[in-house]
């Protein structure tokens, strides 16, 4: 009989201070009983953790006072809202870190008898800190905001944007492939010289006013540095040289794809602080300046207060009779004609938007007057209005501004209305509207836990948090060949155990979510099944299905080809829209992102689109680009002969750019990931084995659900295990290797107590000592 030991950290609802564990008392005639579980075979998409059955403990005074008598609900202490850090000892060595939960408390006669509380292992961490939050919700992300203009999209494409994140520079951060928005770009180098989608550089036709343009991109960040903001945000560390350090997600990228068509994010800049200069006749500028108290620029007399502010003020002391009307007209004049910008004219003191021209190009007016004397609203004597101007654009861009002013009024001396013009013009022709791409805006709505659990799902990985609170990720495959050999053939129970089959289902169908852009609804309208599925038939008799859908659209991308010739280019692409044409959302969008370099030229244009689907656009600098970022399912380009590394379809497709499927051995996430757990419990010869064993502590110490265990001779993985701590009293369900192997394996088991002490402030290391045997599984 081994003792257990319990320790507690108090959450405290009235006190924000970090408390320390304390030593819990327990029944001594309780038995703590702790089920141990990754992956349970009958429920292949869950990731499991260790726990216990609930538990009691004695109302003991020392148990009052960590629990802070909760059942008194007048006393505001002990917080059983949230789970409490808990450690577990066996004989005064670690055995698990985990959380407490308390569930109840049994009164007698008015007074607490005994607490009811379950221990959860660690990783129930992750559910527990992130709740229901965001992406959107992680600030570390902001650190890869940057400033969006042609010059960052054209370089963005070409080369990818390096971001420098506390002195360290993250290569290719953030890149814009070749997925339109709005639009699927064609090649063609004899005809279609006047179709705008039309990316091909030899046409000489219209080759300024066609191909890819600015507008037509949205960015992509790399999905470590997404795991890298969890990691900040949530106060976790991903034990490093694990899957999410791995080669696996090196490129793979999330789409920055949160509302339809172009990118939202519009940036503005007020003309508020801005000097003018009247360039009308002299008598012009004197009917509008400070002195003869008419109209005039704020700044024309006082540059540092309310700059570029137009105010207009009317006195009889100036000999003006009633004024009547008055029109402001402003434009601006941008450094790039091709840019789609808008204006606005606003009130200065509540903020009212009088005029606004929305997205224009070059050089265009907006206007609004004040009083209107046909109508009988003339404007008040004495009267003060102040307008400023704010311009929108979602790049960056320098432009100049016009200003023009008149007001009509009758003045005495005069039979007649009387009209006053000037124009003002900034005198700074080179105003900058600085517009930055907001991650976090960008970011398409999800959960944390969603994009987690997603990424999970696709490779089939596990977690685990170590003895150093580091969570430990790898796939189910990786996570069993990490174990060691064990024979516990002398602890089990033999006279006695049960066979029984593992097969939980008919079938089992991995997929992505409903597609949403056109080429993946076509793909599923000519083949009844979604892109990228996979759909495993058993053959057995069970009706039952099991699917995983990952909440993911899964385009079809497209490798171009000369619509002449049908030669095949270089480039591939991605389009975000329906099957009508029209710009469509659909769930985020995970791809890889694959550099093409020294690639058939591409035709690249500093300039706009227009509504019009494949029109010409704005005439604009054009660039002939060999590098560029294309979207893939593969994590390289591979051969006709080779498939790449990496896939992110389930089942067998034909790759998209060597137009091949490999003979379906293409690396498949289904392949890479699934593929040996799948067939092993659908194998005919696979086992559950049910065994009731006594273990010794040592045993108890050292086992861990990725050892390989051994019965009398045959190897199983372990799918469950529970165990009472204190007489070591255990039930095992083991999945059976097949075929039957015969193996002899023994262990020693050393520790090293000499650095612990009951604070947690170092842990045991146990030293296990496997035997030479040596095992293969199918």
């Amino acid at each position: 009989m081994q003792k257990v030991v319990l320790y507690i950290k108090p959450v405290l609802s009235s006190s924000n201070s970090t408390q320390v564990f304390q030593r819990v008392d327990l029944m001594e005639e309780e038995l703590i009983e702790l089920t141990q579980v990754i992956q349970d075979a009958r429920d292949i998409e869950k990731i499991f953790t260790d726990y216990s059955k609930t538990f009691n403990l004695p109302a003991s005074a020392t148990n009052n006072k960590i629990f802070s008598h909760w059942y008194d609900p007048d006393i505001i202490g002990f917080n059983n809202l949230q789970y409490a850090d808990s450690r577990i000892e066996l004989d005064h060595f670690h055995f698990k870190f985990g959380k407490i939960k308390l569930e109840e408390v049994v009164m007698k006669n008015k007074k607490p008898f005994m607490y009811k509380v379950t221990f959860f292992g660690n990783t129930l961490t992750l559910t527990d800190l992130i709740g229901e939050d965001l992406l959107e919700n992680l600030p570390y992300l902001q650190n890869f905001n940057f400033s969006s203009t042609s010059a960052t999209v054209k370089d963005g494409l070409e080369n990818g944007l390096d971001i420098t994140v506390d002195g360290v520079t993250y290569n290719n951060a953030i890149i814009y492939p070749l997925i339109g928005h709005s639009v699927s770009y064609i090649i063609d180098d004899t005809n279609n010289g006047d179709n705008g989608l039309n990316v091909s550089t030899v046409q000489p036709d219209n080759n300024t006013e066609r191909g890819v343009v600015p507008p037509d991109l949205k960015p992509a960040i790399k999905i470590q540095h997404i795991i890298k903001a969890i990691e900040v945000r949530y106060g976790l560390t991903f034990k490093t040289t694990e899957f999410l350090d791995s080669t696996a997600l090196d490129n793979l990228y999330l789409w920055l794809h949160r509302d339809k068509g172009q990118l939202t994010s519009i940036s503005s800049v007020d003309i508020t602080n801005h000097d003018f200069t009247c360039i009308s006749t002299l008598v012009s500028c004197q009917h509008f300046d400070s002195t003869n108290q008419f109209s005039y620029f704020d700044n024309v007399s006082s540059p540092t207060t309310n700059g570029g502010v137009f105010r207009m003020e009317y006195t009889h002391s100036q000999g003006l009779a009633q004024p009547e009307e008055f029109n402001f007209q402003a434009q601006i004049t941008p450094s790039s004609s091709t840019l789609q910008y808008s204006i606005d004219i606003v009130d200065f003191d509540t903020g009212e938007v009088y005029s606004t021209n929305e997205n224009i190009i070059g050089t265009q007016p907006v206007g609004r007057g004040f009083g209107d004397v046909a109508n009988g609203v003339p404007m008040s004597v004495n009267e003060v209005i102040r307008v400023f101007l704010r311009i929108r654009c979602n790049f960056s861009m320098t432009f100049d501004v016009a200003i023009n002013v008149d007001h009509k009024f009758w003045e005495y001396g005069y039979q007649s209305q009387r009209s006053f013009t000037a124009i003002y013009e900034s005198n700074n022709s080179s105003i900058s509207l600085n517009s930055d791409v907001s991650i976090l805006e960008q970011m398409p709505e999800m959960k944390v836990l969603d994009f987690l659990r997603s990424i999970f799902r696709m490779h089939n990985l596990t977690a685990f948090i170590d003895f150093n609170n580091k969570v430990v990720v790898k796939t189910l495959d990786s996570f069993y060949q990490s174990g060691q050999l064990i024979d516990i053939t002398k602890y089990v129970k033999t006279d006695e155990h049960i066979v029984s089959s593992i097969v939980p289902y008919s079938e089992v169908d991995l997929e992505y979510s409903d597609p949403e852009t056109i080429l993946a609804t076509r793909f599923q309208l000519n083949n009844s099944r979604k892109y990228g599925e996979l759909n495993y038939q058993s053959g057995f008799t069970k009706e039952q299905k099991y699917e995983i859908e990952i909440p993911f659209e899964h385009m079809v991308f497209e490798r171009l080809q000369d619509l002449t010739d049908s030669d095949l280019s270089t480039i591939q692409i991605g389009a975000s829209i329906d099957s009508d044409l029209n710009p469509t959302i659909g769930d985020p969008l995970l791809f890889y992102g694959i550099h093409q370099t020294s690639a058939d030229p591409l035709n690249f244009v500093y300039s706009s689109r227009s509504d019009v689907y494949g029109a010409l656009v704005p005439s604009g600098q054009r660039f002939l680009l060999t590098s560029y970022w294309i979207p893939s399912m593969n994590n390289e380009l591979g051969t006709p002969t080779t498939p790449p590394a990496y896939n992110l379809n389930f089942g067998s497709e034909i790759n998209t750019y060597q137009l091949t499927d490999y003979a379906g051995n293409n690396n498949s996430l289904f392949q890479l990931y699934y593929q040996n757990y799948i067939l092993r419990i659908f194998n005919t010869k696979t086992r559950l084995f049910k065994y009731d064993a006594i273990l010794p502590l040592k045993v108890i110490l050292q086992l861990s659900l990725d050892d390989k265990i051994v019965i009398d001779g045959r190897v199983f993985t372990i799918n469950k295990m529970t165990t009472k701590l204190t007489s070591g009293e255990s039930s095992l369900e083991l999945l059976s290797e097949a075929p039957y192997q015969t193996v002899t394996a023994t262990a020693s088991v050393s520790y090293d107590n000499s650095n612990y002490c009951t604070n947690g402030a170092s842990d045991p290391s146990p030293t296990f000592t496997p035997a030479g045997g040596t095992f293969t599984s199918s």
